[in-house]
């Protein structure tokens, strides 16, 4: 066997594919790894499918008859907005627009063909690993849709300083790069939540100790690529190049537990969270670099309006969870 096998109950793939070769060639890759695989031959059988099998992953050919791939995503993501389905499309079509056409129209994922068994089955454990944690969240995976603003009472945070050439000119850079080549690209803001509370109560002096401790934690959650920027008095700004949802996921989860274990010296009993918001390329709300970073902003607004030590992340629709220990 060359990749794990999902513990517990096998997880189920739908693949959907009218070559009868290629469906086989997935179904030896995925059985072989312990999922349970289901099949389709078009875009109109998968819906039929789905609706009776309720798939944990859906794997979508892009060129079907009856119905396209790119429809049949489009349909399945409208139909799953309450929950998160993890769709990766297939081609022959390697192309960067042929990338930028799957993933803009939903797929969370996109693999040339024939492709790899092993790089199949690493993508399918990764977008699955992704589906557990928002399932496991308390919620079902099913948080209400993101909304701009939703601060509820967390005190207000400090802005990025946008107008300051050097940080625009650098995003532009990754973004145009991210637009040009397909490439994915994630923006993550990290906000310490006690932050007034803190220097109310502790001084300056505790509050910086904190911040300081954030910098520390977001720089070993993240690779020498990636870019940080302050954000404010309590907060920072990233952002990951070649970084898709469940990497994006990764570090969020990585930075959230890492400084929930901070401790201040002159205050060894206070205890602190931070929350994370996280938006997305390609995405088919993002459409420059402004939507990405309005888009992490409204996150952010979301997960602070939780209470603390939630991660919201924007792909299709917001999905909130708080990462366990």
């Amino acid at each position: 066997m060359n990749a794990a096998a999902p513990q517990g109950a096998p997880a189920k793939v739908l693949v959907a594919d009218d070559s009868d070769t290629e469906r086989a060639a997935a179904r030896q890759a995925l059985t072989e790894a312990g999922y349970e695989v289901v099949e389709a031959i078009d875009g109109q059988h998968a819906l039929e499918v789905f609706g009776r099998e309720r798939p944990d992953l859906v794997l979508l050919d892009v060129v079907m008859p009856r119905l396209t791939g790119l429809e049949t995503c489009r349909i399945l993501k409208a139909k799953t907005q309450a929950t998160y389905l993890p769709v990766i499309m297939v081609s022959t079509r390697n192309s960067v627009n042929a990338r930028v056409e799957g993933l803009r129209s939903g797929a969370d994922d996109y693999l040339g063909k024939p492709y790899d068994a092993d790089e199949l089955r690493a993508r399918v454990e990764a977008l699955l690993r992704t589906r557990k944690v928002l399932r496991d969240s308390g919620d079902g995976g099913r948080p209400p849709p993101l909304r701009e603003g939703a601060v509820g009472d967390t005190a207000p945070r400090g802005d990025i300083d946008r107008s300051d050439p050097a940080f625009t000119r650098r995003l532009e850079e990754e973004f145009d790069r991210a637009e040009r080549y397909s490439d994915p690209l994630t923006c993550l803001r990290v906000e310490l939540d006690q932050y007034e509370a803190i220097l109310t109560d502790h001084g300056s002096e505790v509050a910086g100790e904190f911040t300081v401790a954030m910098r520390e934690v977001v720089g070993n959650s993240i690779r020498k690529i990636d870019l940080v920027y302050r954000a404010g008095d309590s907060g920072y700004l990233l952002v990951l190049p070649n970084t898709h949802f469940p990497g994006a996921l990764a570090v969020a989860e990585r930075v959230v537990r890492d400084i929930r274990k901070l401790r201040s010296g002159a205050a060894p009993e206070l205890r602190t969270t931070v929350s994370v918001g996280v938006s997305f390329f390609p995405n088919k709300d993002t459409h420059s670099l402004q939507d990405m970073l309005q888009l992490v902003d409204a996150a952010l607004d979301r997960a602070r309006g939780e209470g603390g030590g939630f991660v919201c992340l924007y792909q299709h629709q917001g999905y909130l969870y708080r990462p366990e220990d």
